[in-house]
């Protein structure tokens, strides 16, 4: 079977970009060689394939390449050209893809799973109500990724920062910002891997030196206190993976996906967001290029697997979806 990586310049910072287009750095090819090399550990033939702004020069490359299975569709232009075209591709489809950060939250909410209470602004001057909430707040892009526009600015402790904090992610961005309580907790996030059985791998807890939130810098420069496995009583750790796996299900997400989760003081695992392009990547093997450790890589380094045999389960989980050979 031949696997073909796609991979995008700036995928992972071209909303960055848009804020501080002089401080970061496109780390897109670097990620896709280590998932290519992994896939190549796992047993796979592989390739590397740009994605090209022109689809049908992309899928020439497909075709050229006899590609049986498509890795690392990392955006949502991605996926619907693969579903259009019938390419068999890993990750989740369109139903969840297509959704942003407040329809997710609304499916999760109706089933009966905490995530915190929010509004959103469409712009500075049209804030709703915030009278609702309980302060302090955190504002975000509805459709970022990346940690792209936050930083300690984001947490806003007076209603009269509002336009302010909206302004930058409104304007700047160019999306709209949700504005949620700011849960006090534990930063919490969770990988699971498979579809039809899916596997929740271990917890990690995500700690800040000398912030308090993941900044975009913090996050992107491996800057984090990473404690994976999480250290919390076996009766949590249930009640966080139990939580996680409920999301995973509801909003449908197929063979890798990472959810983060706020633990709040009372042991409330509170949901902020599905991630459906989690960061996999692992240690560097010698002579490549280091590239930033993904949270799902740290997670498969403490369930004991090797890069191959994390991205195999991934490839795995596909196969079996579409029935290929």
């Amino acid at each position: 079977m031949k696997i073909g990586v796609l991979w995008r310049k700036f995928r992972n910072v071209e909303f960055q970009r848009k804020l501080t287009p002089d401080k970061v750095y496109d780390d897109a090819y670097d990620e896709a060689y280590h998932h290519y090399m992994a896939i190549k550990e796992a047993g796979f033939d592989s390739v590397l394939i740009e994605w090209k702004e022109d689809p049908l020069e992309t899928y020439e490359t497909i075709k050229k390449e006899k590609v049986d299975l498509i890795f690392n569709a990392s955006s949502m232009k991605e996926v619907a050209f693969l579903e259009v075209f019938n390419i068999p591709y890993v990750g989740s489809g369109l139903d969840v893809v297509a959704t942003d950060k407040r329809m997710r939250k609304d499916i999760v909410a109706s089933h009966g799973l905490p995530t915190p209470k929010y509004v959103i602004a469409q712009n500075p001057q049209e804030i709703p109500s915030v009278d609702h909430l309980k302060f302090p707040l955190f504002a975000k892009p509805i459709s970022g990724r990346g940690s792209a526009g936050i930083d300690e600015e984001n947490i806003i402790y007076d209603k009269d920062k509002l336009p302010q904090v909206v302004s930058k992610i409104t304007d700047k961005i160019g999306q709209a910002a949700l504005i949620e309580e700011f849960i006090e907790g534990k930063e919490v996030t969770v990988g699971i891997i498979g579809y039809k059985h899916p596997q929740v791998l271990p917890l990690l807890e995500v700690g800040y030196n000398n912030v308090k939130t993941n900044t975009y810098e913090h996050k992107m420069f491996d800057n984090e206190i990473i404690k994976c496995p999480m250290e919390v009583s076996k009766e949590v750790e249930e009640k966080i993976k139990e939580t996680a796996l409920n999301i995973y299900k509801v909003l449908n997400a197929k063979d890798f996906a990472r959810i983060d989760m706020i633990l709040s003081k009372d042991n409330v695992p509170y949901f902020l967001e599905l991630n459906t392009f989690a960061g996999l990547t692992m240690s560097s093997s010698k002579g490549e290029k280091h590239v930033h450790h993904g949270y799902m890589g740290y997670m498969a380094k403490a369930a004991g697997l090797t890069r191959g045999e994390f991205i195999r389960k991934i490839i795995e989980s596909a196969i079996e979806r579409y029935k290929l050979k």
